[in-house]
Order: C-alpha cells, then sequence, then structure tokens
C-alpha cells in the first residue's frame, strides 16, 4: 500500500493542472485573407496514411494494375463476334491516371476522362441523317412527281436504286446508334459494378467513382500527352505540326495581362471576421450583437445584398468565382528521342512548343505567398510523361498545363 501511494504522489506532483485558459487580442491590428489550398489529390495519385509500412509496400503495383483495368473497361468495343480492346483507332475514350483517396471503409477514384467516340459517332449520325437521307428522299419525289402513273423500267429501276441507298443510310445509322448506346452504358452502374468488383479484389475496400467529362482534351496533361505520344507512333508523322496542331486547341483567357500581372497594394480588407472582431472571446463578440445576426450578417447577407435569394445560376457564380487555378494560362509540350523518318538510328531529335505560360501570378508577380507542392512542383501546374516505341527506337513525351 505504502508503495501505492508514494507512486500516486509522483504522479499528482507532475500532474497538477496549473494552466489558465485566457485570451489575448490580435498580435496584429488587420489581418490578410487565407491561403487558397489546392486539392491534396493533384500533389499525390495516391492518398493514404498507414501506421504499418508493409500495408502500403504494394500500392505502386495496385496503381499500374488499377490504371490499365480502367484504361481496358473503357476502351472495349463491340465486334461481330464478341467484346474486343482497341488499340489503333483515335476515336475512342481517354483517360487520365486515376487519383485514389482512401479512407478506412472505401477509396474514391477520380478519373478524368474525354469521350472523343461520342463526338465521332455524334457526328456521324448527324451527317448522314442531313445529307444522305433527306437528298435521297427529295430525288424519289421529283421522280415520282414526273411520272405519278406509268413508270418506265429504266425510272423504276432509278427509284428502286435510290431506295436500296436510303435503306443502306438508315441501316448505318442504326449501327452508330448501337455504338452511341454502348458507350453510355459503360458510364451506367450496370457495367461498372463489375469494374468496381474487380479494384474491391485488391484494395479489400468499397469503391466509388467519381467520372469528370472534359470537353477538350488540353483540360488534362495526361490526355494531352497520351494521345501526342499514339499519334507520334507513326513513322511518316510530322512533329512539329502535330503539336501545333495540339496547342491551337489551348484557349486562353481574354484578360489583360499588364492588369493582372501587377504588384497588390496591400489594402485592409474589413469584410473579414478576424478584423472586424479583434477580441477572440465570444462572449465579447455576443455583448455587441446577437448570434443569430452576427451569421445573418456575414454569411447570409452574401445572397439577401444582391436579392438572389432563389436565384441559383448567382449562388453558383459567387462559389465557382472564390476557386483559383480554373482557366489556362499556358501549355507546355517536350518530345524526345529516335523521331526522324528513316529507318535508321540517328540523333535524338528534340523539340518543344509552348503557349502562354507556366508561371504562378500570385507569387511571381503579385508578391503573394502561394502553397507548393512537396517543396518544388507548383500548385497552378499539372505535368505528366509518357514513354513509348518505335521500330528505330524509343521516345518520350512531357506535357504541362498551369492554371490561374
Amino acid at each position: 500500500m505504502d508503495k501505492i501511494n508514494k507512486n500516486l504522489v509522483i504522479f499528482n506532483k507532475y500532474l497538477k493542472n496549473r494552466n489558465k485558459l485566457f485570451f489575448k487580442q490580435n498580435k496584429y491590428p488587420f489581418l490578410g485573407k487565407t491561403k487558397y489550398f489546392p486539392p491534396v489529390s493533384k500533389e499525390w495519385k495516391n492518398s493514404i496514411y498507414a501506421f504499418n509500412i508493409s500495408n502500403i509496400k504494394n500500392l505502386p503495383i495496385f496503381d499500374i494494375n488499377i490504371n490499365e483495368l480502367i484504361k481496358n473497361y473503357f476502351n472495349l468495343y463491340l465486334y461481330p463476334k464478341n467484346f474486343q480492346n482497341r488499340l489503333k483507332s483515335y476515336n475512342k475514350i481517354y483517360i487520365s491516371k486515376a487519383e485514389i483517396k482512401h479512407t478506412n471503409s472505401k477509396a474514391i477514384l477520380t478519373i478524368y476522362l474525354y469521350n472523343r467516340e461520342k463526338v465521332s459517332l455524334l457526328n456521324k449520325i448527324n451527317k448522314l441523317s442531313k445529307i444522305n437521307k433527306i437528298k435521297i428522299i427529295k430525288k424519289i419525289k421529283k421522280l415520282l412527281s414526273f411520272y405519278p402513273i406509268k413508270l418506265s423500267k429504266s425510272y423504276q429501276s432509278l427509284i428502286l436504286d435510290q431506295t436500296y441507298r436510303c435503306k443502306k443510310s438508315l441501316n448505318l445509322i442504326r449501327k452508330y446508334k448501337l455504338k452511341l448506346n454502348l458507350n453510355k452504358y459503360k458510364f451506367e452502374e450496370k457495367l461498372l459494378y463489375k469494374l468496381k468488383n474487380l479494384i474491391f479484389k485488391i484494395f479489400n475496400k468499397k469503391v466509388e467513382f467519381n467520372i469528370v467529362n472534359l470537353k477538350s482534351i488540353i483540360l488534362n496533361s495526361d490526355i494531352m500527352t497520351k494521345l501526342l505520344t499514339q499519334k507520334l507512333k507513326n513513322k511518316n508523322s510530322n512533329v512539329l505540326r502535330i503539336m501545333n496542331k495540339i496547342l491551337n486547341k489551348v484557349v486562353l483567357a481574354n484578360v489583360n495581362s499588364i492588369i493582372e500581372r501587377g504588384v497588390d497594394i496591400k489594402n485592409v480588407d474589413l469584410d473579414l471576421l478576424e478584423n472586424k472582431f479583434r477580441d477572440s472571446r465570444l462572449k465579447s463578440i455576443l455583448i455587441q450583437e446577437s448570434f443569430s445576426k452576427l451569421l445573418i450578417k456575414n454569411y447570409y447577407n452574401i445572397i439577401l445584398e444582391k436579392n438572389i435569394e432563389k436565384n441559383y445560376t448567382e449562388i453558383y457564380k459567387l462559389i465557382f468565382n472564390s476557386i483559383n487555378y480554373k482557366n489556362l494560362s499556358g501549355a507546355r509540350l517536350e518530345v524526345k528521342g529516335r523521331l526522324s523518318k528513316r529507318n535508321r538510328a540517328d540523333r535524338a531529335l528534340f523539340k518543344i512548343r509552348l503557349k502562354g505560360g507556366l508561371k504562378n501570378i500570385y507569387s511571381s508577380y503579385k508578391r503573394l505567398s502561394s502553397v507548393d507542392f512537396r517543396g518544388y512542383a507548383k500548385a497552378n501546374v499539372e505535368y505528366s510523361i509518357y514513354s513509348s516505341k518505335r521500330k528505330i527506337g524509343a521516345f518520350a513525351v512531357k506535357g504541362w498545363i498551369s492554371g490561374k
């Protein structure tokens, strides 16, 4: 008992709580806005934290297998006999590398894709329906109007020929519509659950997909570099012409660069709560006005001031304008390797093409602090690299896309 008491005394001696809570005013009279932090998935493709290192040893291999699974799933194509993977065609679904966010119970996979197959199929259907079908029907009507009662054998054969062509074009339209429906089914739960089951076997977790459809190839660096590598596999391809074609699709924001890159004068922003209430105690804030009034003034008032209580488009604009790095400020492409047209191992070529700039406007021009990824990677730049082979040797493609 004495030993126990002595131990208790030791603990009591060092566990006396002498700390007192006290609130102090802000050290500086006025504060600036907080930094803009981009999502972590842009820094690491696979965000997972584990105390046991052996749990994350296999993750690099898992990532390679999962990316291959997703790529092969979206490139499935219907042939007469069975489903096969279509590799050589440009009219397919281009997919970025999956950004995987892990939780205890599930893994969320974010995938960016450009559906080139859908665009080409819709163009073919529109062309056939507008040009061929309408022209053929008009010709038949004209022939029938000239010879309504009796038709000679030559005119009968003409009409039969025109109707046959009409049927042929209609059959083509049906075929393209079938392919378009199969393209749509890939994004529905009917087929996606099979892909989820395969990934579930790898992670032993529930799987969720967050699929983002892009309107252009340029909006993701993985898709841009992948398409360029595929086109450069052809021996007769002109490297600079293809690079220029891709960069011509980059649409930069129409902004006055002199005003945009001007240094910001550090004015006091009195709308910030930190500057409105210099004393951080809740009691002192509530003395001035009630808590409900405080919330209405600082948060709900954003909607009420502009008389847009039920105008969701304006609310969407307010949220969208608070996001940084959503407009393109530049793109850059680099190609290096055995890219000569002759069938011999000539010296490696090195080509660069760029449009706009990759600098961060906030840190480079405005003298404002910005976040860096992993110490050296910029928050506004997305980078990717792909390698491939030709008959005479290998080559690599690098791509950068910057936002502002």
